[in-house]
């Protein structure tokens, strides 16, 4: 997906409920508050990439 699509979708709340999936999806709000907490949303795209990428992980 795209950046800029993520970042709106993030900006709306994500999902309700975490699905606890091995790899939690892009907008559990677990991984959603990992970012924030990381301050993620103020990097550029290629890191905000990368900081997605390791909030996902279990």
């Amino acid at each position: 997906m795209d950046m800029a699509k993520m970042r709106r979708k993030a900006a709306k709340g994500g999902k309700k409920k975490c699905c606890r999936s091995r790899q939690r999806c892009k907008l559990c709000p677990v991984v959603l508050k990992r970012l924030e907490k990381a301050h993620a949303f103020e990097l550029n795209d290629a890191a905000l990439a990368k900081a997605w990428t390791k909030a996902r992980i279990r």
